[in-house]
């Protein structure tokens, strides 16, 4: 499970990778420094619950930070962010050692979210305790919670319902990019049996991007 999560997620990556959205990158985000103390009494009116600690991209704004999400996850996994903030590494450290103290859950699970600066996500995975991707409504692929050899594929994103894969007939994870501008780019799953697109994202991909022959790269990638 490791070895596969650790591909979806690099993948998973990639779709970030494409630059995009001009300006709202460069808006700051609060920094740890200012909003902290506000975190603490924020976490443990949270309640209990299963929480994500994710990252983002923010090197283009500030090379010495990242861009930190603490959300919960509900029933319905539309979630509830407590902190969205730029953080330094002894920040971080420091972050996780409050989340520990504080939280009521049942478990916490980190992984990466798709901005860049501190633009809007619309992905991110999470790997731990359960692998997951999510968007910012719910969970589109998921480990079955009584078999972990199983991936569970969410029904309301027009699925079968009750479909899942079993690992071991996967034979690898595939990110694709559409031609010049690189502005449709799908992660997919090929099985033994079937090739089962798992995201398709659109974007609107400002001019300098759709110039930028680093996309060429992106095209196709698999494992």
């Amino acid at each position: 499970m490791y070895r596969l999560g650790g591909i979806i997620c690099n993948q998973l990556s990639d779709l970030s990778s494409v630059k995009r959205g001009p300006d709202a990158r460069f808006f700051p985000l609060p920094l740890f420094s200012e909003v902290g103390e506000s975190v603490v009494p924020d976490l443990k009116s949270a309640g209990y619950g299963d929480y994500y600690h994710v990252t983002g991209q923010y090197y283009d704004h500030d090379p010495s930070l990242t861009r930190n999400i603490v959300m919960k996850v509900g029933e319905s996994f539309k979630p509830k962010v407590i902190l969205d903030a730029a953080l330094s590494d002894s920040e971080i450290k420091i972050l996780s050692n409050i989340l520990v103290d504080s939280l009521e859950c049942r478990h916490i699970s980190s992984g990466e979210v798709d901005s860049i600066g501190s633009e809007d996500w619309n992905y991110g995975y999470v790997l731990g305790h359960t692998f997951a991707i999510f968007s910012t409504d719910d969970i589109v692929l998921e480990q079955d919670d009584q078999n972990k050899e199983l991936m569970q594929l969410n029904s309301r994103r027009g699925f079968p319902l009750g479909q899942k894969i079993w690992l071991k007939d996967i034979e690898n994870v595939f990110v694709d990019l559409s031609p010049r501008p690189w502005d449709t780019q799908t992660l997919g799953i090929r099985t033994l049996s079937d090739q089962i697109t798992v995201l398709k994202n659109e974007r609107d991909l400002d001019v300098q991007d759709s110039n930028d022959g680093d996309g060429e790269l992106l095209t196709k990638t698999s494992d």
